[in-house]
Order: C-alpha cells, then sequence, then structure tokens
C-alpha cells in the first residue's frame, strides 16, 4: 500500500496544472495556457519582421524561428525552448516572448524539436545541441553582441544539458558569445519521472535517468566562460519542482562563481503563467536580460 501511495503523490508532484490556483480544475490552467500562448504567438508574427521554419536538422520537428530580423546585426539573442514534458506544445505556440524583447531590440530565436515518443530523449538533447551549433554560426555570423537561452520546464532540461556539455561549448565556434541562461520551473532529476504517466510517452528506461538527469552533471566549466545562470521557479509550483530548483542552484553555488549564479521563487506564480508573462511589455525575463546586457554587454 505504501508504494501506491507514493505512486499517486509521485503523479501529483510532477503535474503542474494541479498546484495552480489560478482556475477551479487543472484542466481548466492547461486550457488557459494553450489558448494563451497560441494567441500571443500569432500576434507576435503579425507585428515583428521574422524568419520561419528555418532548419537546423533533418527531421520535421528541427526547425526555429528568428524574430527581429529588421534589428541591426549585432543585436542580443534571447533563445527560447519550450517545455511540455519533451512530448507536447511546439514552436509555433511559443513565440510570445518576442514581442517584448523586440521592443527592447533583442532577437528571440525560437527552437523546435522532435516529441516523443516519436524521438527519444536523448535525440532530443542533441536535436537542441543542433540547434545551438546552429545558433551560435548565426549569431558569429551576424556579430551579436551577447546569446542567451532560455528553457521552461522540460525546455529548462533541455537548455542546463547544453550548458553541461563542456566538450560541445569548447567545439562549437561562436559558443564564446555565450552570455546567460534562465532556467525556468525545471525538471533536472529524472529518476521519479519514470514511475509517472510522463514516461509513457517518454518511455526512458530506468538506466537512463542518472545520466539524461543534469543534477548528476558537471558544469565546473561554466565558471571561466562567466556564463550567468538564473534559476526561477513558481511560489505555486509543485514541492518537488521547487525542491529541484533549489539543488541546482547548490550545485551550481558549489563548481561556479557565486555571483554569477540567482536563484528566486517568483511570488503569486506558477507554473504556467511564470511564462504566460513574457507576452507583457513589462516581465520579469526582459528586464533580467536587459539588465544582465547593459551590465555585462
Amino acid at each position: 500500500m505504501a508504494l501506491i501511495i507514493e505512486d499517486i503523490d509521485l503523479e501529483r508532484e510532477y503535474s503542474p496544472s494541479m498546484w495552480s490556483t489560478r482556475f477551479p480544475s487543472a484542466q481548466e490552467v492547461l486550457q488557459h495556457h494553450v489558448n494563451f500562448v497560441t494567441t500571443e504567438s500569432e500576434a507576435a508574427i503579425n507585428n515583428i519582421p521574422h524568419k520561419l521554419e528555418i532548419e537546423y536538422g533533418s527531421t520535421p520537428g528541427q526547425k526555429l524561428d528568428i524574430f527581429g530580423t529588421d534589428l541591426p546585426d549585432d543585436s542580443p539573442i534571447l533563445v527560447y525552448i519550450h517545455g511540455g514534458y519533451w512530448q507536447e506544445l511546439s514552436r509555433e505556440i511559443s513565440r510570445y516572448p518576442a514581442q517584448p524583447l523586440h521592443k527592447s531590440r533583442i532577437k528571440t530565436i525560437v527552437i523546435g524539436y522532435d516529441l516523443c515518443p516519436v524521438a527519444t530523449l536523448p535525440e532530443i538533447v542533441n536535436q537542441i545541441l543542433n540547434a545551438a551549433k546552429f545558433v551560435f554560426e548565426y549569431a558569429e555570423k551576424m556579430g551579436s553582441r551577447g546569446v542567451y537561452f532560455a528553457g521552461h520546464s522540460a525546455g529548462a532540461h533541455l537548455v542546463t544539458k547544453l550548458l553541461a556539455n563542456a566538450d560541445f561549448l569548447e567545439q562549437t565556434p561562436g559558443s564564446h558569445r555565450l552570455q546567460g541562461a534562465f532556467l525556468i520551473s525545471g525538471i533536472y532529476d529524472l529518476r521519479e519521472l519514470i514511475n509517472t504517466s510522463v514516461n509513457n510517452a517518454v518511455q526512458l528506461p530506468r538506466e537512463w535517468a542518472v545520466p539524461l538527469s543534469p543534477l548528476f552533471d558537471c558544469f565546473s566549466h561554466l565558471q571561466a566562460r562567466k556564463v550567468r545562470v538564473y534559476i526561477l521557479a513558481g511560489q505555486n509550483d509543485s514541492p518537488k519542482f521547487k525542491k529541484q530548483s533549489r539543488e541546482l542552484y547548490e550545485l551550481l553555488y558549489n563548481t561556479c562563481l557565486m555571483q554569477n549564479m540567482y536563484l528566486e521563487l517568483k511570488d503569486n506564480m506558477d507554473h504556467f503563467d511564470i511564462v504566460e508573462c513574457f507576452a507583457n511589455d513589462d516581465n520579469y525575463l526582459k528586464n533580467l536580460l536587459v539588465h544582465d546586457i547593459r551590465k555585462h554587454l
């Protein structure tokens, strides 16, 4: 009986929509999120010069969008990677941060990737490396003053795996332009997900959980690069999500310069409005990014 109770608790802990207080039901939370980001992503296409569906790999999901093609070549770039437990959401409805950033003369690149179960999680991690290679080469060609990555939920996991790959960063031209990362309500330890319904589509073998978990990676190489990492979660995220953000912060604290690492639990925000707010002209991601740009670039 204890094991059954534990499984039920894990299912709830890793169901972010069940922790929001904004709507009566979890389904309404999810529906609102999809409707909101879809509408705001369409607005970005209608209002910002862009180039869509640029292929960075050979499979259907490996495409990216660039917003702000009218901005100066050397403009800073924010790269955004969506969540959805590696099995839901899409690049097409993840363009919503672009409008506020464009007003601050920052380009936005939105990354798409193949979803589980069509792709395995190791394949998705590798696709993000392919996308990052494209971004760094583009930034080098344009002479961008700085590249930043942001990821939400599963997207934060993918950004963190990118940051952990010392060999990739060392060998990829243009990677010296990497300035910082924003890890938003991320999942950094995959071991417990094996026992939840998330794994129905992800199909992650137990022996892959640790190698694919950023909490078991080394980040000491980021110290020399002076990369700033902002770890963010919502006050109304689940206890497990908040705990994992704290654990990642502690790991980085022990391996990198303290002044380059930040942890914040956003008051009165849940797993979804913590990124929905990116569509607002005055949002914390844009403010953090602009502050970082003014301080360091």
